[in-house]
């Protein structure tokens, strides 16, 4: 059984292994680490020698390290009873790759440090994230019950260190997952992870959606995102903004920087509302593009000062909220 953990986020691993005596020692992660990647041979041997020294040996190769006392070493998350649900690993990672890249990385907004995640009906799981200038909601239906009605915010790096341990599982199929009170914890295969949630109340997300948009475009998914990638080209220097013009089934996309020149492209679009200007960050859009896997993409707009929507076309359960931008 291997544990580590940086006192918020904990895993802990069990595999097959020949012990020919039961014990317990701590020793430096990285070190360990290196040296066990740089070995050529299939097998190795652990042997905790007096003082904590630890001996690692395979084939030619001997290694030792200095240990300590597995006493020491600081417990890990305790999630303590909690009731858990399963659900598919492979859902339940699309919704975390559609919602980790809105967390906030501001320090002075903790409560928006995480991805919330709430059930408001059975079966279903909702994951919002934000960090203030766009939002991205995320939800499923599973089959099982989730008892997640009060709603929690799970810290980004719990979220990334569970989708890191299923890319080196063989063929997880299955998630299972459990919140209490501070802590959650999140089980997959033979690794355990456990992990505090972060406190704070969570923004009312339902307040930040508009509700109404009388303006709708639908454009294709991927020369909109060709054609934001190359006339951001000349919008690096302001932030990345880009302005979009819409008119009757025309789409005029334009970037200026005023020290290198202006850039200018023109899509066609299904749109038929009064014509509109208005300004995004090219980046937050392409954030949310590659998420998408629908050929056609949605834009909802109300005008040229409120947040706009894009989601796919015909799937359901997802969308991204974005703030516009003064050009």
């Amino acid at each position: 059984t291997v544990s580590a953990t940086d006192l918020d986020v904990g895993v802990q691993g069990t595999y097959q292994a020949d012990v020919e005596t039961n014990g317990s020692v701590s020793v430096h992660a990285k070190q360990l680490f290196e040296i066990i990647k740089s070995l050529t041979s299939d097998s190795l041997t652990l042997e905790v020698q007096e003082n904590y020294w630890i001996e690692v040996r395979s084939g030619a190769s001997r290694f030792r390290l200095v240990g300590m006392n597995a006493e020491e070493f600081p417990a890990l998350p305790n999630p303590g009873d909690v009731e858990t649900f399963k659900v598919p690993s492979d859902a339940l990672i699309q919704m975390i790759d559609r919602t980790l890249f809105c967390v906030s990385t501001d320090d002075n907004r903790h409560n928006l440090s995480g991805v919330y995640c709430e059930s408001t009906e059975k079966g279903l799981l909702r994951m919002v994230a934000t960090d203030g200038h766009r939002l991205a909601l995320s939800e499923h239906q599973f089959e099982c019950d989730i008892p997640l009605t009060d709603g929690v915010i799970v810290p980004r790096k719990g979220f990334q260190e569970l989708k890191r341990i299923l890319s080196d599982g063989d063929g997880v199929s299955e998630v299972e997952l459990g919140f209490s009170g501070r802590n959650g914890v999140l089980k997959t295969g033979t690794a355990t992870l456990s992990t505090r949630l972060v406190e704070g109340r969570f923004p009312d997300y339902q307040q930040v959606i508009p509700s109404s948009s009388n303006k709708t475009l639908k454009v294709s998914k991927a020369r909109f995102a060709e054609a934001l990638k190359r006339v951001s080209l000349l919008s690096q220097g302001r932030a990345w903004g880009v302005r979009l013009g819409l008119s009757t089934d025309s789409l005029d996309l334009v970037a200026e920087d005023p020290e290198f020149g202006d850039a200018h492209e023109s899509l066609p679009i299904d749109y038929q509302s009064e014509d509109l200007t208005i300004g995004f960050n090219a980046r937050y859009l392409l954030d949310v593009l590659q998420l998408i896997k629908d050929e056609t993409v949605t834009l909802m707009l109300t005008d040229e000062l409120s947040p706009g929507i894009i989601r796919p076309l015909e799937e359901q359960g997802f969308l991204a909220v974005v703030m516009p931008v003064r050009i």
